[in-house]
């Protein structure tokens, strides 16, 4: 059974579906019969949680040993801690406890689990508050074990379904996610963002009338349901050809991205983790022009402090020293809010107490990079200076701008602010009327006139008060939009680690009299 959506990330993935939330409302239960066969018996008297436990603790030691064999030592390190967690005997009969008490077994394990995570963030060693997380992740684990989930206790890839995937549902199973399919959002949504980053393919529109461990290929917007034997190996054949074509543009790491006329275009990466670090520098970047803040709180019950902003800081900015690094305070999202945030009133900025301890922990973990910060979704001069304030004079301040309203009050934006960042995702959103979750919302919308006239702008401003302007959206990695970028003066792009050697291998084709012929005649 064939299903087409809307793309939201481009590639081709083999795996096999995993539900996040509930099920279609259809009798999908059938291809779950045995999957969690034994972990339900026994359940009163602790037995099958603990053989649940079990599971979890089994598969991740397995996953961390096959991490390790590849090279990957720092997330192995990872998913080995997590497996000691599963095995931890406190945490167990803390379960087990809950579950004499009289809750259900996902209740007592989800008790439990939300009991010693509490703890472990409230302490004041970072490193320890910073494995509350984990512990959490470890709960959901043991709960799907029980409910006898593939995604928990199946090994091999997943293509991850559910009615509105979160950039955290994709970042919770990274090591193992071959593709995702989301009944909504858009490509602009900050899951298809998190998915094009990690380099697989995303898709929404799309509800699969299927259970938990079905078979599938996700080529693109295209999901294929228990696939032929011919078509599975198309799929694999296509990600062979990828993977050779991915080769190649690497080969060309140690070239200068510098146009055939000799133009430099300084090539910056969008980054949230350890791992995106790490690969930005390996190829090639000149730092990160984006750092995002928000995603390991997606979860949190509150606004992090400044011992879980170090916490979650120091492993992400640790491979950029010596390089730039441009951190974004917290930025949360319609399609990215936490839970202490849902359902409220959120004018888009933390209270200023939560700034001010995000803040110092930038100061703190950035002094061996090239450390920069901004603000996101600047609409005035006055929010610069205001949060300025809060910063050492010596660590340059900067202002994303996302609306009309920034482009409006870019001549006393660009006064006020050290540098311009473009977000051309929340820019091409505001100026063309679209929702941010709207599949007409793409990246090559900030080709559309009205927008890369702002664009131009914004450029033009940077350039009368002597600041440097970059583009972070994800339109700086946009084949179609990239030389209309060039062509309005924009000199520094930031991309996502996995589209910096394309992105390099165009700039070298491109000529700039070229570029500002074609962004004069669209703008004419």
């Amino acid at each position: 059974m064939n299903y087409t959506g809307v793309l939201g990330a481009p590639g081709v993935g083999v795996g096999r579906i995993r539900w996040v939330g509930d099920h279609p409302p259809s009798d999908v239960d059938g291809g779950n019969e045995g999957a969690g066969a034994g972990l339900s018996s026994g359940v009163g008297d602790g037995t099958g949680l603990l053989a649940a436990f079990d599971v979890v603790a089994a598969r991740l030691r397995k996953r961390a040993d096959a991490l390790r064999a590849d090279g990957h030592g720092e997330p192995a390190d990872i998913v080995a801690t997590m497996a000691l967690i599963a095995d931890d005997p406190d945490l167990r009969g803390a379960a087990t406890a809950e579950l004499a008490a009289g809750r259900t077994p996902a209740e007592a394990v989800t008790a439990a689990a939300s009991t010693y995570a509490d703890l472990l963030a409230a302490l004041p060693d970072p490193t320890l508050a910073g494995r509350a997380a984990d512990v959490r992740q470890v709960g959901r684990r043991v709960v799907a074990a029980l409910h006898g989930d593939p995604g928990a206790t199946v090994d091999g890839p997943v293509i991850l379904a559910g009615h509105e995937l979160g950039a955290d549902d994709l970042l919770e199973v990274a090591d193992d996610l071959a593709g995702a399919v989301s009944q909504l959002g858009g490509p602009n949504a900050h899951v298809a963002i998190v998915a094009r980053a990690l380099g697989v393919p995303l898709a929404f529109g799309i509800t699969p009338d299927a259970a938990d461990g079905v078979p599938a290929v996700l080529d693109g917007a295209t999901l294929t349901l228990d696939p032929t034997a011919a078509q599975e190996r198309a799929a694999r054949e296509a990600m062979r050809a990828a993977a050779r074509h991915r080769a190649d543009l690497a080969a060309g790491r140690t070239l200068p991205a510098v146009t055939r006329d000799g133009q430099t275009i300084t090539l910056l990466a969008n980054l949230a983790t350890a791992e995106e670090s790490r690969a930005a520098v390996a190829a090639g970047a000149e730092g990160a022009g984006l750092v995002r803040t928000e995603l390991p709180f997606l979860t949190a019950p509150g606004w992090p402090d400044e011992a879980a902003h170090l916490a979650a800081l120091r492993p992400v900015l640790g491979p950029l020293a010596g390089l730039t690094a441009t951190v974004r305070t917290l930025d949360f999202a319609p399609d990215k809010l936490p839970p202490f945030l849902d359902g409220r009133s959120y004018a888009g900025q933390p209270p200023r107490d939560a700034l001010a301890d995000q803040l110092r922990a930038i100061v703190a973990t950035g002094s061996r990079t090239r450390l920069r910060v901004m603000l996101p979704m600047v609409q005035s001069a006055t929010q610069v200076h205001e949060i300025r304030a809060l910063l050492p004079a010596d660590v340059p301040f900067g202002a994303m701008v996302e609306t009309g309203a920034a482009v409006e009050a870019i001549d006393e934006i660009a006064a006020a602010a050290d540098f311009l960042s473009i977000g051309t995702n929340d820019l091409s959103a505001s100026l063309l009327g679209l929702g941010r979750l709207d599949p007409a919302l793409t990246p090559a919308r900030a080709a559309d006139p009205v927008v890369l006239r702002a664009i131009a702008a914004t450029v033009a401003a940077g350039e009368r008060h002597g600041r440097p302007v970059s583009v972070c959206g994800d339109a700086a990695a946009d084949p179609h939009a990239i030389p209309l970028l060039v062509g309005v003066g924009c000199r520094i792009l930031s991309v996502a680690p996995s589209a910096l050697d394309a992105v390099r291998a165009q700039i070298r084709t491109l000529d700039t009299a070229e570029c500002t012929a074609a962004a004069a005649a669209l703008l004419s």
